[in-house]
């Protein structure tokens, strides 16, 4: 019975040809609008493909979510990969994102797993495991090019400790070819306020910015790629032009994105051959403006904190909760769930890194509050749809 309706709905016609492109993790070859950002990268890095070895060089890539930081990024690694096989150089690029690698040595041990395929990681401290990275840089006369996404989690966790060590590394190595070069990405640049001086000084050395996304570059990028995802004729100029209309106050493209491929599935869903703008409509009311995958790898005490956030706001009615409230919900959630809760002091902590992650907003109490208290909001994400997510993921 189970296997007659699931072969029957994947029979079913489809507005898709391809939606694989509307995912986050897909970098289209074609980065419209972001050729700005491409060619400040090109210049940056061109001393590393003409005198390699001579240099490490730094960059960091600045900008709201869904701004095309991660896929730049990505395409200009996988692009510079090329363009140096071309030369007869051996370079790697390697993209860590630091919220779900937020150690030195979670970072480290990812490079390694690209780097050297099979090398027992236990055993290693994380800077030994880097001196082995290192050694088989050498061995192959090759260069690294590592880029830290979400580098606010790396820092909030262990402070500046690995920053200091990856930008100082090559100085164990003197008289020796450069053999690194850095892009980290992040959404402001509070974090380096924190850190080092010499740290502050080699992290704004290069800088690019990604503006927001106005709403006829949001139409050129949904345009664009909806010409590989949705079959032709199947969605509109009209119903394109309506989504970009609704994703342009956030200049997000992912959020666009979603909405799309949302869409596309109301139509598969109500048997149409075309996205209606009914179908944007139904997309947008129920649409988590962050996507969830994210959420749902995120720590499990911090997904119990979240869910608490969601429940205490549901439960109140109201934009904001004080973090007594959300507390008291927490521990009644472990509780339900025989989950020993963890202490008052670390809530700070998934408080910053969930506010770092960009789905909570704090603010301090006003009036109707005795004395002063932090009160804490969701960002773009409905409390019942992410209630609802959380309770049947944990």
């Amino acid at each position: 019975m189970a296997y007659d309706i699931i072969a029957q709905e994947m029979r079913r016609p489809t507005v898709f040809k391809d939606e694989s492109a509307l995912f986050p993790d897909y970098v289209p070859t074609n980065l419209v609008h972001r050729e700005a950002q491409l060619k400040s990268l090109g210049r940056i890095f061109r001393v590393t493909l003409e005198s390699p070895g001579t240099v490490s060089q730094k960059v960091t890539l600045v900008g709201d979510v869904g701004v095309g930081k991660t896929a730049v990024a990505k395409r200009f690694g996988s692009t510079v990969e090329s363009l140096a096989k071309e030369r007869g150089l051996n370079l790697k690029y390697v993209h860590v994102n630091c919220y779900k690698d937020r150690t030195l040595f979670l970072v480290v041990r990812k490079v390694a797993q690209q780097l050297i395929p099979g090398l027992p990681e236990r055993g290693f401290s994380a800077q030994e495991l880097f001196g082995t990275i290192w050694d088989t840089l050498e061995g192959e006369n090759a260069h690294l090019l590592l880029a830290l996404d979400e580098i606010d989690f790396l820092v909030a966790n262990e402070k500046d400790a690995p920053l200091y060590f990856l930008t100082r590394v090559a100085d164990e190595y003197i008289g020796k070819p450069q053999r690194l070069s850095l892009i980290l990405i992040t959404r402001n640049l509070d974090f380096v306020s924190d850190l080092d001086r010499s740290v502050q000084s080699t992290l704004l050395h290069n800088i690019v910015r990604f503006e927001r996304y106005t709403s006829d570059q949001l139409y050129d990028i949904i345009k664009m790629r909806s010409m590989e995802s949705i079959k032709e004729g199947a969605v509109s100029e009209d119903v394109l032009s309506m989504i970009a209309e609704i994703a342009a106050p956030r200049g997000d493209a992912r959020y666009a994105l979603e909405l799309l491929w949302r869409s596309g599935k109301y139509a598969d869903a109500e048997g149409s051959n075309k996205i209606l703008p009914e179908h944007v409509r139904k997309a947008q009311s129920d649409v988590l403006q962050f996507p969830i995958n994210i959420i749902m790898d995120l720590p499990l005490h911090e997904r119990l904190f979240l869910l608490s956030v969601a429940k205490a706001l549901k439960k109140s009615k109201s934009a904001y909760v004080t973090m007594g409230e959300v507390e008291s919900i927490y521990r009644l959630v472990c509780e339900t769930r025989s989950i020993e809760p963890r202490k008052h002091t670390q809530f700070w902590e998934y408080l910053q890194n969930l506010k770092n992650l960009g789905v909570l907003q704090t603010k301090i109490s006003g009036s109707g509050f005795k004395g002063k208290t932090t009160l804490i909001g969701l960002m773009n994400v409905p409390a019942e749809a992410l209630e609802s997510a959380l309770s049947g993921g944990i």
